[in-house]
């Protein structure tokens, strides 16, 4: 098995999917849209295509152009059959990908608050592995309508579609389930300098004394990998 990411700041990487492929003994690869000159590679070289965060939204491709390539890229592999999964921005450019529309969420949603996972995950071989409450990380501007043929999976109060799944191998979460506590407390340092805080947004201090909370959800992570990659070996 070997995954593709597609990165686009210098540090959202796959966080805690990178842990979780060198334990399987997976290879990983990497295309990085914070430097110059993006190459991304031939489809027939991966399985396993993942989408990460980053800062700038879905709609901007006047400002970042590379996202049309990128957003191309995405719906070949949908297309192809590849196993794809957008977190956080990489959830709103499967979401674009897709034909849906992606625009500013009424209000940002920062820090660590409770996810819901709905009927539709209950009876779902991958989002069934979700409690029906999660406490999260979040740490996005946007959202996104879905695409047609998605299922919602789960929602939170800030934001009605916080996870949705196409078929049997597009998987898009908008929470940060792939943040390790280290991760999280790099994320902090690097863009939490000027968060203002809100009904819908901690404070720095708030949100590194929560980041404890993302061990657990990488064990629960961890069951969900192992199940998205059984469920297309089977």
């Amino acid at each position: 098995m070997h995954i593709h990411y597609l990165q686009h700041d210098d540090f959202e990487d796959l966080a805690y999917i990178g842990q979780w492929a060198e334990q399987k003994g997976f290879s990983t690869s990497c295309t990085r849209f914070d430097l110059p000159n993006p190459v991304l590679p031939g489809h027939e070289c991966y399985d396993w295509l993942c989408i990460m965060g980053g800062k700038m939204g879905a709609y901007e491709e006047h400002e970042f152009p590379w996202l049309e390539d990128e957003k191309k890229f995405i719906r070949e592999a949908i297309v192809l059959g590849k196993i794809v999964m957008g977190i956080c921005l990489g959830s709103q450019l499967v979401a674009s990908a897709l034909g849906a529309k992606v625009y500013p969420n009424p209000s940002p949603e920062i820090g660590f608050f409770p996810v819901e996972f709905n009927k539709n995950a209950n009876s779902d071989p991958v989002f069934g592995l979700f409690p029906q409450q999660l406490t999260a990380m979040h740490w996005h501007n946007d959202t996104f309508d879905l695409p047609v043929g998605a299922i919602c999976m789960a929602s939170s109060a800030a934001t009605p579609n916080q996870a949705f799944r196409l078929g049997t191998k597009v998987f898009a979460i908008q929470f940060h389930f792939e943040m390790t506590e280290l991760s999280a407390n790099i994320l902090i340092e690097k863009s939490g300098q000027n968060l203002v805080e809100s009904s819908w947004v901690q404070s720095p201090k708030t949100i590194r004394e929560m980041a404890y909370i993302c061990k657990n959800n990488n064990r629960i992570f961890d069951g969900i990998l192992d199940e998205i990659q059984r469920l297309q070996t089977a």
